[in-house]
C-alpha cells in the first residue's frame, strides 16, 4: 500500500462513523466537524466569507455543505470543481458511498496545492443531503450549492464529480457464466471451478460520464489515455442517469465529468465499510482525477449556453472500451450478440446488456 493510499484510508476511517451519516445524526456532525478541519489542513481557503461551511434550511430542517478552494493564480477566473457527498443514506459506515469519493476530492486539492496550485481556483466541494429522501430535491446539497452561491455569482469552469469509486469491479453472475476468465499477466484462462467474478482485467474499471458535455472534454480525456492502475471506460451519462451530485452542472450546461465504479453487492448495505475498498485503486483515481482537472483548467470550454449540450462520443467510448476490455474485447461482444461497437446503436446494445446483467 503506498503512502498516498494509506493516507486515504485514515480519512475514508475517520469519516465513517459506525451508526453512519444520515442528516441529523451525531455521525453526520461528527463528519461534518472532521471535514471542516481537514478543508483547512489541506491548504483551502472559504469559499466564500470566513467559513467553510455553508449552512442551508429547507422545511426546518438544516444541512451544510462545506467548501473551500485551493488559491490559483489568476483567482478571477472561473474556477475548476472538484466534488462528492458527505452524508449516508442507512445508519452504517457507507465507506463507498461516499466516504471514498470525499478523501480523493480532499487529496486531489491537496497535491494540487502543495504542488503550488493551477491558473485557476480549484473548488473543493464536500455537498450534503445527496441521500433519499433528498435526492435531486430542493435540499440536495450540490442543488443548493448551485443555486445559491453560482447561478448569477460566479460561473463554474468546469465540475469533477465522484461517487462510489472505492471498490473494484465484478462481472454480474449471469455474465461471468457465459465468459472465460483471462489473467491480465499470463493471458491463460481459468476453468469453470476457478471462474471468479471479481476478474482480475475488470477490476481496475473506472467509468467516466460527461465527456459529451463539452467537444473539448473528448481531447481531455484523450491527452491522458489509460491511466497507469486504472481501465477507463467514457460512456454517455444519459444510459445511467443523474446517479449523484453532477446533475445540476449538467442540466445547466457547465462542463463536467462523473467517475464511478458503478453499484456493487455492498451498495447501500450494512456491509459497505471502509476494509471492502481499493486504496491503491483509489490513488490511482486521485492521481487521475489531478490530470484531469489540470487540462480542464488549460481548455477554453467555450460556447456555453447556459443548457445541456451533447456532443458525439462514439469514437471516443468505443476506443477506450476495447483498451479497457482488452483480450475480453472480443469475448464481450460475442455475449453481447454484435461484432463491434461502431454505431451508437450497437453501442446502446451492449451497454443496455450490461445493465441489464447488473454492471453499472
Amino acid at each position: 500500500m503506498t503512502t498516498l493510499s494509506k493516507l486515504l484510508r485514515q480519512d475514508v476511517v475517520a469519516i465513517c462513523h459506525d451508526d453512519g451519516r444520515k442528516v441529523g445524526t451525531p455521525g453526520h456532525d461528527d463528519a461534518r466537524e472532521y471535514l471542516r478541519q481537514r478543508i483547512s489542513e489541506i491548504g483551502c481557503v472559504p469559499y466564500i466569507g470566513k467559513s467553510f461551511e455553508l449552512p442551508y434550511k429547507v422545511a426546518h430542517q438544516g444541512f451544510c455543505n462545506l467548501v473551500g478552494r485551493i488559491p490559483g493564480r489568476d483567482s478571477k477566473l472561473p474556477p475548476l470543481l472538484v466534488g462528492a457527498h458527505y452524508d449516508s443514506v442507512i445508519s452504517f459506515p457507507c465507506a463507498d458511498d461516499n466516504a471514498a469519493a470525499v478523501a480523493i476530492a480532499l487529496h486531489a486539492g491537496r497535491i494540487i496545492g502543495e504542488s503550488g496550485g493551477l491558473e485557476r481556483d480549484v473548488v473543493v466541494a464536500i455537498f450534503d443531503a445527496e441521500e433519499p429522501p433528498y435526492f435531486q430535491g430542493h435540499a440536495m446539497g450540490s442543488n443548493r450549492f448551485y443555486e445559491d452561491h453560482v447561478l448569477g455569482k460566479r460561473e463554474i469552469h468546469a465540475a469533477l464529480v465522484m461517487d462510489l469509486v472505492g471498490h473494484d469491479v465484478s462481472l454480474p453472475d449471469a455474465m461471468s457464466e457465459g465468459l472465460p476468465v483471462i489473467d491480465p499477466l499470463t493471458g491463460s484462462i481459468y476453468d469453470s471451478a476457478r471462474r471468479d467474478t471479481s476478474n482480475p482485467a475488470l477490476r481496475s474499471l473506472l467509468f467516466v460520464t460527461g465527456s459529451e458535455s463539452h467537444q473539448e472534454l473528448t481531447g481531455v480525456l484523450g491527452a491522458i489515455g489509460q491511466p497507469k492502475g486504472l481501465r477507463v471506460m467514457p460512456t454517455l451519462n444519459s444510459y445511467v442517469g443523474d446517479m449523484s451530485d453532477h446533475g445540476v452542472f449538467r442540466r445547466n450546461g457547465v462542463p463536467y465529468f462523473f467517475l464511478s465504479c458503478g453499484m456493487w453487492e455492498h451498495y447501500h448495505m450494512p456491509t459497505d465499510t471502509p476494509d471492502r475498498l481499493n486504496y491503491d485503486k483509489m490513488s490511482a483515481i486521485t492521481h487521475y482525477v489531478i490530470q484531469m482537472i489540470t487540462l480542464m483548467g488549460e481548455r477554453e470550454l467555450a460556447g456555453r449556453t447556459g443548457k445541456e449540450q451533447i456532443h458525439d462520443t462514439l469514437d471516443l467510448e468505443s476506443s477506450f472500451m476495447r483498451e479497457a476490455f482488452g483480450d475480453l474485447q472480443q469475448l464481450v461482444m460475442r455475449w453481447a450478440g454484435i461484432s463491434d461497437v461502431d454505431t451508437r446503436a450497437t453501442m446502446s446494445q451492449l451497454v443496455e446488456r450490461l445493465l441489464l446483467m447488473g454492471l453499472r
